[in-house]
């Protein structure tokens, strides 16, 4: 063990005799320089398109979602009595899916859609996972 290291084993860092709230050089930066300006519109783009990213995923996540309600929904109307019912029911929430698209294709009306190809799901691995799709 060397005479640096003390007797806990750890090693000070140079920076650690620094308090934390304070940086080492450039304490006063000009926040109207250009290149303050441009990092700042950078930072906003990239919010923006984290955002977007985010509201599509959750998109995508409650499409799924209502889509295997409502295939469950259906498939109990070999065992139901009142079959009229269940279908006005699915109706209902199959207009929910549509309004979640329609919201996905407004999402992507302005955007060059494969940025955001893994944001949403096609429902096939859904499918597959679960054995609805397959005969």
């Amino acid at each position: 063990m060397s005479s640096k290291e003390g007797s806990g084993g750890f090693r000070k860092r140079k920076h650690d005799n620094f308090p934390h709230n304070q940086r080492r050089e450039g304490k006063d930066v000009n926040s109207s320089s250009p290149v303050m300006l441009a990092f700042k519109s950078f930072q906003q783009e990239l919010d923006a398109r984290h955002d977007k990213y985010e509201r599509l995923v959750k998109l995508s996540r409650d499409i799924t979602v209502e889509s295997k309600r409502t295939i469950f929904l259906l498939h109990r109307i070999t065992s139901a009595p009142d079959m009229e019912e269940i279908l006005t029911e699915s109706e209902v929430k199959l207009d929910g899916v549509r309004q979640k698209i329609l919201q996905v294709a407004q999402e992507l009306s302005v955007e060059d859609m494969h940025q955001f190809h893994r944001a949403i799901t096609t429902g096939k691995k859904d499918l597959r996972e679960s054995n609805i799709g397959t005969d």
